[in-house]
């Protein structure tokens, strides 16, 4: 099986790793699982791992003087870079991706690469077939977070990217996956979803690229090309959330797809909040709905 299993992190770029972190743990409750620094070329990271909900996210902010982080950071502002997939056999599925016209652009190791963005419409996926030592889903503990967060992340609910053509590109990454995707909309607006792919036990979540120069009108920041772009977060009350964040400088911007859109200014990483998972989820106690949208089946040979 080279298809994927789960997500198993998402990546944020930022320009100070502690300035990010620290609203996340205070008002969202993550924990660190560890923190690292490399200088060499090509990596150039200061950084992290936390859990966050029932997933984990990795901060990395630049260090040293070639530092490929800084270079995203100051051309993109940071935030959201790429997500990570767990596979069973990294090298089994580096073959099978061949077939599919998806080839590595970088192995980490024998067991993590890269795929090359350019052929995975322009999103950064990391493929990897091992595990740190540290991840409460292989059954390590988690080490103690910040007592009594201002409303604790219950799950991480999903990931989103902005795209071109969200159903065309639901597909190319469905088959990438050897997934399904949940949910079609073939003319969404800017604000609305525009397709849903499975990541297991996640949804990635894609928006239609807002029109040229407009992008700050919807999201709040300046979005030029196809990429990852802010995470979703589940809460156990909505109303309680909001209002507990509100004197802390972080209210939200807009509704979304029906779910609100916190201030992208005033965290580090743009954040949707909700109160529920979407239909489409597999953690929905009930199940998953996937009887109220058309979905496509992605190959998996």
């Amino acid at each position: 099986m080279t298809g994927i299993s789960m997500l198993w992190h998402t990546t944020a770029m930022v320009a100070d790793y502690s300035t990010c972190l620290e609203p996340l743990q205070r008002l969202f409750g993550a924990t660190v699982m560890h923190e690292t620094t490399s200088v060499e070329p090509g990596v150039g990271r200061h950084g992290g791992m936390i859990w966050l909900g029932d997933n984990s996210l990795e901060l990395g902010a630049p260090a040293g003087e070639q530092s490929p982080v800084r270079n995203f950071v100051e051309k993109w502002g940071g935030g959201m870079h790429s997500i990570a997939v767990q596979v069973d056999d990294a090298k089994a599925t580096a073959e099978r991706l061949a077939r599919h016209h998806a080839t590595p652009q970088v192995w980490l190791d024998d067991h993590i690469f890269f795929s090359k963005p350019q052929q995975t419409a322009g999103l950064l996926l990391e493929w990897a077939s091992r595990h740190t030592d540290d991840d409460p889903r292989w059954g390590y503990p988690l080490k103690p977070g910040i007592k009594a967060p201002l409303t604790p992340a219950l799950q991480y609910a999903f990931v989103t990217a902005v795209v071109d053509n969200p159903p065309q590109v639901a597909a190319r990454l469905a088959d990438l996956f050897a997934t399904e995707v949940l949910r079609v909309s073939e003319d969404a607006a800017v604000d609305e979803i525009g397709a849903i792919v499975s990541l297991k036990d996640c949804l990635l979540l894609l928006f239609p690229m807002p029109p040229e120069g407009t992008s700050r009108e919807v999201w709040g920041s300046h979005i030029a090309r196809n990429r990852f772009h802010a995470q979703g977060l589940r809460v156990a009350n909505l109303a309680d959330s909001v209002a507990k964040l509100a004197p802390h400088g972080v209210r939200p911007a807009a509704q979304i797809a029906g779910m609100t859109f916190l201030d992208p200014n005033a965290l580090p990483i743009p954040t949707f909040l909700v109160e529920e998972l979407l239909p489409e989820d597999p953690r929905r106690p009930e199940g998953p709905d996937l009887e109220s949208f058309p979905r496509h089946k992605a190959t998996s040979a």
